[in-house]
């Protein structure tokens, strides 16, 4: 049996990281632990001086996995995370040695699947994991020599112990993240890829061929047991849309409901359709925190630029059952996506100043351009161009014109910080002319934004 090592690389202090509990790399963890291996996760939040004091790599290790949940913080005001993640495995490497034989160094987590060519190169890991990475985990460690030194990847793929094991997570790790304000932790029902097709997201990509399995109820209240006991009192489903097979929903939502965990409170990202009366108000008895839906924009014509299923009539009757039964919602806008212009961002404010209450509206401006997405075949950019920060175009008068059409209850001074800092550092990126075949599509003199300040590749 192998002894592993699982470093949370999302738990390194970074300009605007912030770290939440390492779900995925506990997955890893889990699977290979039931098989036998030895590991120890390093997590600098658990252990904070463990980013200085690299002893624990001196122990007899077989293989250390990085596990790489961002890129960058997806925002508009910050840098990347990428060169932060060269210097620690610099740091590693050098505290390794020269050793005959170093143990394998492996990278993995939905970051690194999307970047996986690039950040194999840049990190030099012996190997790397696209998608899930359980099952690719236990099959390099019962070949290490195999990927000593390879330098490529490999495709993650179905893991049987996620519908058959329960996953419970170490006390002493749970209780590290208890001591955030708000503390959340991810819990997964499904692996299922989203069938809708937003062409900014790389949700179907990072998960991989995956089965549609659903996770069995009692596995589900395990866990949610589990956490429950160790003082965490908010979950998040970390599902693509939890609602996507009502069905199913439904029958999470009324285990939620006869589990009765005192203050427990949960959240996921739903879709407004579909979106009965009877899941309403099955949401409603469960401690629902808030229902988060994500139209990101309230214009129906950006709406289906970007892929929606869904017009504002479905979300006007999801807000409507919502505030019916007394269940909170969050609504994410987006401004900034292809197609937008001034009409789409004066009917997307007017939508949100006459039907959104206080508190209703998450707001953000500019969309990242991921790879293996239908907005980076829009503008036909390679994969090496995208690890900078990246955006989608956008006009350079939109900060203007949210400013101007929005209702100032939706600005407070925390968000206008935010917002500013975002419009200053638009002005700071570089500016490449938009191919001809776009210009009707993304109404600006530009195809993308790349921060001018982000380290060049190398």
């Amino acid at each position: 049996m192998a002894r592993v090592a699982l470093v949370n690389m999302a738990s390194l202090p970074m300009p605007g990281n912030e770290p939440i509990f390492p779900i995925g790399l506990r997955c890893v963890q889990d699977a290979l632990d039931n098989s036998g291996h030895y590991t120890r996760l390093i997590d600098f939040v658990e252990n904070p001086s463990a980013v200085d004091d690299l002893s624990w790599i001196a122990e007899s290790w077989d293989a250390i996995g990085f596990t790489i949940r961002n890129i960058d913080p997806i925002d508009l005001s910050c840098d990347g995370h990428v060169q932060h993640y060269e210097n620690f495995l610099n740091r590693v490497r050098q505290a390794l040695g020269d050793a005959d034989q170093p143990p394998l160094l492996i990278g993995g987590g939905p970051g690194y699947s999307l970047f996986a060519d690039q950040l194999l190169a840049r990190l030099r890991f012996d190997v790397g994991v696209v998608g899930p990475g359980e099952q690719a985990m236990l099959d390099i460690l019962a070949d290490l020599d195999r990927y000593r030194g390879a330098g490529k990847n490999i495709t993650g793929r179905r893991y049987d112990g996620f519908v058959s094991k329960v996953l419970q997570h170490p006390k002493s790790l749970m209780e590290t993240y208890t001591k955030f304000d708000g503390a959340m932790i991810g819990v997964e029902t499904r692996r299922k890829t989203c069938y809708q097709g937003c062409v900014y997201c790389p949700y179907a990509y990072i998960s991989g061929d995956n089965s549609g399995e659903l996770k069995p109820l009692n596995l589900i209240a395990s866990e949610l047991r589990s956490i429950h006991a160790s003082g965490i009192r908010r979950v998040f489903f970390t599902d693509g849309i939890f609602n996507s097979e009502l069905r199913y929903a439904k029958e999470v939502v009324k285990l939620i409901t006869e589990l009765n965990l005192p203050q427990l409170t949960w959240s996921a990202y739903f879709t407004p359709k579909p979106f009965d009366d009877e899941f309403a108000e099955l949401l409603a008895g469960s401690n629902v925190e808030f229902v988060v839906i994500s139209p990101d924009s309230l214009d129906d014509r950006v709406m289906k630029l970007l892929g929606k299923t869904f017009d504002t009539r479905h979300v006007d009757r999801c807000l409507e059952r919502c505030r019916r039964h007394g269940i909170p919602a969050r609504v994410n806008i987006v401004f900034g996506a292809p197609g937008e212009d001034r009409e789409s961002v004066r009917n997307s404010a007017q939508y949100i100043n006459s039907k959104l209450e206080d508190g209703e509206l998450v707001m953000h401006v500019g969309y990242r351009v991921l790879p293996q997405t239908g907005m980076a075949r829009q503008l036909n950019m390679p994969d090496d161009d995208l690890v900078g920060p990246t955006f989608y175009p956008f006009h350079s008068d939109l900060f203007s014109w949210i400013i101007q059409d929005l209702d100032s209850r939706f600005m407070p001074a925390k968000v206008l910080i935010n917002f500013m800092a975002a419009r200053s550092a638009s002005k700071r990126m570089t500016k490449v002319p938009l191919p001809a075949d776009l210009q009707e599509a993304a109404p600006t003199e530009f195809p993308y934004l790349a921060l001018s300040r982000q380290l060049p590749l190398v």
